[in-house]
């Protein structure tokens, strides 16, 4: 816990101007490489960003420190200091920059994180839809999974008890999906939509500003802090990193209980927000 932990001052100094400098050049660069073209520098030039969270875990490392909140903790201990205090406005005037330079390049290529299909989202989803499973690559419709539905590992015993199960749905192809699934132990159903039926259906579209955002990425910091590698996917298997995601309820007839747009890769609805739409969707 950062109440636990204790730096000196000029530590604290030290490692943030180190972060600052750090994310300044990429942020340079980024813009650097904005300046041409937009449609070139996506696909190509802004992954550069994603060095911040190389940055971000050598920062927390030197500091003993295992997340932002107890990064945060620490410095807040010794704002009063005026090199401290120096170093910490110029971290948030660089992430207020970080975050406008993403939200430009959202206008710039009218991407949205709201709707693609044009219309408002569905309050229902056809059980006919079809989708692709991708553990054994076969096709199949929702309808056959409808009689399961919902989320998460460490209260998976409190879902049960709702008749609640998990089903996750990607957009990726089989490859990858089970690439991924081996790398991350997932024991859980995945259809694969890589038409992007059931996203169009809820709004769901990309956003660089959201998936790049300067404290999302600090956040995954925190993994290489600890020791925790990323699943290795190989570049040609990689789909579209800045497609949103979001948590549906759905009942058995495939009505939408609880609809939760993720506003940023980490935003999840918690368990009891979930078992409550159960509840509701049953009276």
């Amino acid at each position: 816990m950062a109440e636990d932990v204790a730096v000196s001052e000029d530590t604290l100094i030290h490692s943030l101007t180190l972060l600052v400098n750090w994310s300044k050049v990429l942020l340079k660069e980024a813009k650097k490489d904005a300046e041409g073209s937009l449609e070139d520098f996506v696909p190509h030039k802004i992954s550069t960003l994603f060095g911040l969270i190389t940055a971000g875990a050598d920062f927390y490392k030197s500091l003993g420190v295992k997340k932002l909140s107890e990064a945060e903790a620490l410095w807040q201990k010794s704002y009063q200091h005026a090199g401290v205090r120096e170093q910490v406005e110029e971290l948030l005037q660089l992430e207020t920059e970080w975050d406008s330079f993403l939200e430009d390049v959202d206008r710039g290529l009218q991407t949205t994180d709201r709707q693609l299909s044009g219309k408002q989202t569905v309050d229902r989803l056809s059980p006919d839809t079809e989708l692709t499973d991708a553990r054994s690559g076969k096709s199949v419709t929702l309808g056959q999974y409808l009689d399961h539905v919902a989320e998460l590992e460490e209260s998976q015993a409190l879902l049960d008890a709702r008749s609640v199960k998990v089903l996750v749905v990607s957009f990726g192809g089989l490859e990858g999906a089970k690439l991924w699934m081996e790398q991350t132990g997932c024991a859980y159903d995945m259809l694969l939509d890589p038409q992007r039926k059931i996203y169009r259906s809820f709004g769901l579209g990309s956003s660089y500003a959201k998936v790049m955002k300067f404290r999302c990425l600090l956040q995954y910091s925190g993994y290489g802090a600890v020791g925790i590698d990323f699943p290795d996917v190989p570049p040609r298997l990689m789909e579209d990193l800045y497609q949103m995601g979001g948590d549906f309820l759905l009942d058995g007839t495939g009505k939408v209980l609880l609809s939760h747009p993720s506003k940023n890769p980490h935003d999840r609805p918690n368990v009891d927000k979930i078992l409550q739409a159960v509840m509701l969707g049953k009276l």
